[in-house]
């Protein structure tokens, strides 16, 4: 997978952070130094939970000893089929009449680690499926972009959260359905 997959996934999870710190700092709002520390914290474990589920997935790859790409189509298949299961499991709370959606307590760390741990689960599935669609392991690839990325998303949540700026989640989380979409469909149309 090229650096844009990487980036674009990146940009998807971090729209969800995104999301998902607007609520929270909206309902319990912290100074800013200590969200920068949170979204930190989040964006760390989500990086870990990545990597894993990257290791993972390279794991259980399939591969021919005699030909190398024997089962790339099967592998894009699979890679999809994560994908498709990770969006409806992001999308689905979002499309209800009245959503309930998630809500942690910013006032407590234990709340903080709990919402990156249960957040977390979608990125480790998200990486499972990068473990099998990618040939190659390279962890610049894997660290960065969701880092940084994370990190500035999650946290602009957690100002507008705090500022009580509206956003449209059901629109932001389509958008990172589609992003997400998009980069399964292109692996797999390159593996056929």
């Amino acid at each position: 997978m090229s650096i844009v997959s990487y980036v674009v996934i990146a940009l998807a999870l971090g729209i969800s952070n995104m999301l998902l710190f607007h609520r929270c700092g909206e309902a319990t709002p912290v100074r800013l130094s200590i969200g920068l520390f949170y979204t930190l914290l989040v964006s760390a474990v989500h990086v870990l939970f990545f990597y894993l589920g990257n290791l993972l997935g390279s794991l259980l790859s399939l591969d021919s000893p005699t030909e190398p790409h024997l089962y790339d189509d099967i592998i894009a298949y699979i890679f999809l089929g994560i994908i498709v299961a990770v969006v409806v499991k992001m999308l689905a709370p979002y499309l209800r009449r009245e959503p309930r959606l998630p809500l942690f307590n910013l006032g407590d760390i234990k709340s903080v680690l709990a919402m990156a741990v249960a957040t977390g689960i979608n990125v480790l599935l998200i990486g499972v499926g990068i473990g099998f669609a990618s040939t190659s392991f390279n962890l610049h690839k894997i660290l960065w972009p969701l880092l940084i990325v994370s990190l500035l998303l999650s946290y602009l949540g957690l100002m507008f959260g705090r500022q009580k700026v509206q956003l449209h989640p059901r629109r932001w989380m389509v958008v990172a359905s589609v992003l997400l979409l998009g980069t399964a469909i292109a692996a797999c149309v390159n593996a056929v």
